[in-house]
């Protein structure tokens, strides 16, 4: 394809993004909603993908048609957001609300801290039991992968969002469980589920004025984001392989680093390229959490997997992750992929106005974490997760805790 074309494919998303941009803030005065979490992360990301494919650092060429994936979808996407902004204007509601509660709730305190003396015991015992090497994927498997204790790490992801968000320099002791539970996230070994709750707190900071967005914010939110990127790595490689710190062991830090930053653009790239191999795959496989539950219920063993099984080399190492569109795209057809995509964007707006009629922590954090999951679009689609389900059961559970403890002892908040 020559120049002229792929300058005129990536010339016309950019001015789609400034466009779409532009509307959504005039609409929501705001700019916390799910279009920009899910457009402004991947363009970003694509410039970074076009910055580094096929240019010495080991990657592959970048093939520009892939992009219009990402100008159908997000156009779909923007419908439900104008539809309803548009109405909730007309009939002169806020678009946006701060949260009640100035400090974290008691119930929640106690709750955070439970969770995180708990984990620290299981910790122990998992150290002194287990046979795999602390911070291997097999440790984090055993630690806290499956079962009771995998479900009760889901706990922690509320818990550690609220924590973020309530945390300051007058209650600085909230700093032992949000360490406790990213602790807990890391031996995990599962970067996204890491990276997510923190993210989703911060959002919250930001749209409710805790936190200013700046310059400096932004950059502690990128070195955050390669400093947790080089912890997984540097556990794998210093303390499992017991490799020691050189200059070969920088140059495969940052190498993967742009690897898992581009895995997902270049990934897709390379399908699109190739014809789109693993097009007509199944769209049980993008609701896989709704239908593995159906099936658990009926005792059908045969689970389905969200995982796509076809793998491509980008230059340094293997992808099977296709960013959000694509991984919808290669699962469904034209009218199934405006449909889910549709469907997505709707229940992100139908949250949205939640947050303005119950502007409460528990339903922010809901919110913002399903918004989180839209910013990591770039990558892959993470709503065929189970987590999707987990999260929002948990904060309601959670949400009637607090309503009971307050009712009980009629008292507000520490």
């Amino acid at each position: 394809m020559s120049d002229f074309l792929d300058f005129l494919i990536l010339s016309s998303f950019l001015a789609e993004v400034a466009v779409l941009m532009y509307i959504e803030h005039k609409i929501w005065r705001t700019l916390y909603t799910p279009l920009i979490f899910l457009m402004i992360p991947y363009t970003a990301v694509l410039g970074i993908t076009l910055c580094v494919a096929d240019s010495g650092f080991g990657f592959v060429a970048f093939y520009y048609p892939s992009i219009i994936i990402w100008n159908v979808g997000l156009l779909i996407f923007a419908i439900p957001s104008y539809t309803i902004g548009l109405l909730i204007n007309k009939k002169g509601y806020r678009c946006n609300a701060p949260v009640q509660e100035e400090k974290m709730p008691k119930s929640m305190v106690y709750t955070a801290f439970l969770f995180s003396l708990l984990f620290l015991w299981h910790l122990k015992g998992s150290i002194g039991s287990s046979t795999q090497a602390l911070g291997s994927d097999e440790f984090g498997e055993e630690f806290s992968g499956y079962g009771i204790w995998g479900h009760l790490r889901m706990v922690t992801i509320p818990l550690l969002m609220m924590s973020i968000y309530y945390v300051n320099r007058k209650n600085l002791w909230l700093a032992f469980p949000i360490i406790t539970f990213v602790v807990v996230s890391v031996l995990n070994q599962v970067k996204g589920w890491t990276i997510i709750p923190c993210l989703a707190a911060l959002s919250i900071r930001l749209y409710t004025g805790k936190t200013r967005l700046s310059t400096k914010f932004v950059l502690y939110i990128v070195l955050g984001g390669f400093l947790t990127f080089f912890t997984f790595y540097a556990m794998s490689i210093l303390v499992v392989q017991e490799r020691g710190v050189s200059d070969d062991f920088m140059q495969f830090i940052f190498g993967h680093f742009f690897h898992y930053l581009t895995s997902g653009t270049l990934g897709w790239s390379m399908d699109v390229e190739r014809g789109i191999p693993d097009d007509g795959g199944s769209f049980e496989t993008i609701i896989a959490q709704f239908v593995n539950l159906s099936k658990a219920v009926m005792g059908d063993k045969e689970l389905v997997s969200p995982v796509n099984p076809l793998y491509y080399n980008t230059g340094l190492t293997l992808t099977n992750v296709r960013t959000f569109f694509g991984t919808i795209y290669i699962n469904t057809d034209l009218i199934l992929f405006t449909l889910y995509v549709f469907s997505i964007s709707t229940m992100m707006y139908g949250l949205k106005l939640l947050t303005i009629k119950y502007n409460n922590i528990f339903i922010y954090c809901i919110y913002f974490f399903y918004c989180s999951l839209l910013f990591m679009g770039w990558f892959d689609l993470y709503f065929s997760n189970l987590t999707i389900v987990e999260i929002p059961i948990i904060l309601l559970l959670l949400l009637g805790v607090n309503t009971l403890f307050r009712k009980k002892e009629n008292s507000d908040c520490v």
